[in-house]
């Protein structure tokens, strides 16, 4: 993989004080344009209580240059909220595009370094079930990152982020970056 340029837009819209609808999407493509990702998707989530959330999700991907294949991928989540700075959810998820299913765990945690900057660390390991090939554990994930608000709706996060298969290590990634977000 090369270097790769990222547009993504996403909105929430609360229905009820324990509901709410998150849709967005991306387009992803290599510098080189030897790979480009469009999708769409749409989120519900159901608060049940302080501590847990449970949702269901819904992609559409569209790939050119890749192996990947384009189609619907669906699933649902459950996230404990273990504390104010730590969460572990747990996913199940069907490619429709690769005709297979995937499942994870993984948990996030985060550190204020001040009032307008945070340290964000997460992982997570996923399993796959026929999924282009491979089945079984799949592969150890994470990101480090380092957040800082510039100001109420304009944000800079540089990140570092890693992939290592667990069964056939013929794919291990490490890579990085900076997201440059704007709320509004």
């Amino acid at each position: 993989a090369g270097p790769l340029s990222d547009f993504q837009l996403e909105g929430e819209l609360v229905l009820r004080e324990d509901l709410s609808l998150n849709a967005g999407g991306w387009l992803a493509t290599e510098i080189s344009d030897d790979f480009t990702e469009g999708a769409a998707f749409i989120d519900i989530r159901y608060d049940l209580g302080e501590r847990f959330t449970a949702g269901a999700s819904t992609t559409y991907r569209g790939f050119d240059h890749s192996f990947f294949k384009d189609g619907f991928d669906v699933g649902t989540f459950l996230t404990w909220f273990v504390g104010e700075e730590w969460d572990l959810t747990a996913g199940a998820y069907r490619d429709f595009g690769a005709d297979a299913w995937y499942a994870n765990i993984e948990s996030g945690w985060s550190y204020r370094l001040s009032d307008d900057a945070y340290f964000g660390l997460s992982g997570g390991v996923s399993a796959v079930d026929s999924y282009y090939g491979r089945s079984g554990l799949n592969d150890f994930y994470g990101r480090a990152s380092v957040t800082y608000n510039i100001n109420s709706t304009i944000s800079l996060t540089p990140f570092l982020g890693w992939s290592f298969e667990i069964e056939k290590a013929d794919g291990d990634e490490i890579l990085g970056g900076l997201w440059f977000e704007i709320s509004f």
